[in-house]
């Protein structure tokens, strides 16, 4: 019997090489990309170890999901292999049998292009890289394999610590629509009303709060112009936990953004460091418009 499952996201182990059966799952794999016109996809070694340590997880746990009872997500996996792009997909294969069969990989590959889903995800044309893992324990044998789009190489080195970040402040009861501005975009925007709202932004620039005069927005010069909108800004210079991170990239300019909902943060030449809050949650970042990567500050 064999079954598959597929997933899709629009979103440690030391460095592993792919067992002979591994590759051969993945040669066959790319051959149907080839035969389909596309290019073949490229090892990627940490990709490889979110597959591993999955498939090991089934067999130990007894489950055959994208996600683990109770967790991990799919996501998250992959960010405790050290993979941050955000478009990233997963095929999943099970067959049983009192043995392993000569042409494994053939049938895992032919089941992943008969189902809609899988096949989707094998012969999606943006996906540059990928890896597999293949296990067994008895009569049950497992194929992981993993996809990403990989348009250029990051990678991540974190150290916690604390570093000093403006606390911003902006509280009261707004009388016209209000907006926070960080580096000439929105921050947040606010509606006559109460206001509560706090952030932690780096200590470089301050955010500049604008209001409606009418038709058009003006930078309120506070504390006046704060008392006569009904609101009060704050700006404190703390030391707040968070890490201090080393990205690696290839030359050339990125825009960064935080949050959960990213928000733009600046722009920075790769590669780069910087000390990032705990409380953002997640460092993004884009280039030519488009966001390629999301890290965890968890």
């Amino acid at each position: 019997m064999r079954r598959a499952v597929w997933l899709l996201f629009l979103f440690v182990l030391p460095a592993l090489a792919q067992t002979a059966l591994e590759e051969a799952v993945m040669e066959r794999a790319n051959a149907a990309r080839v035969e389909a016109g596309l290019k073949p996809l490229r090892f990627y070694p940490e990709l490889y170890r979110a597959a591993r340590a999955h498939a090991e997880d089934m067999l130990r746990r007894g489950y055959f999901a994208h996600e683990a009872p109770g967790g991990p997500t799919l996501a998250q996996r992959l960010w405790q292999a050290g993979v941050y792009e955000l478009r990233v997909a997963e095929n999943l294969f099970e067959l049983d049998g009192p043995y392993l069969p000569a042409d494994f990989a053939e049938k895992a590959v032919t089941g992943w292009l008969e189902s809609p889903g899988h096949r989707q995800n094998l012969l999606d044309p943006e996906f540059s890289h990928t890896a597999v893992a293949v296990v067994a324990q008895g009569n049950r044998f497992l194929a992981v394999q993993e996809f990403a789009f990989r348009p250029f190489p990051l990678s991540a080195r974190r150290q916690a610590g604390e570093e000093e970040v403006f606390e911003v402040t902006l509280r009261g009861e707004a009388r016209r629509p209000l907006g926070l501005l960080y580096r000439g975009y929105f921050l947040a925007q606010f509606s006559p009303g109460p206001v509560r709202y706090f952030e932690l932004l780096p200590p470089d620039q301050r955010p500049v709060l604008i209001f409606d005069a009418g038709g058009y927005y003006q930078e309120a010069r506070c504390p006046e112009d704060c008392a006569r909108l009904g609101v009060r800004l704050e700006l404190a210079r703390r030391r707040r936990p968070g890490y201090r991170l080393a990205v690696e990239l290839p030359p050339g300019r990125y825009a960064l953004y935080f949050g959960e909902e990213p928000r733009y943060l600046g722009e920075r030449e790769g590669p780069f460091e910087l000390f990032a809050p705990r409380a953002w949650r997640f460092l993004w970042l884009g280039r030519e418009g488009v966001f390629t990567h999301r890290i965890p500050l968890f």
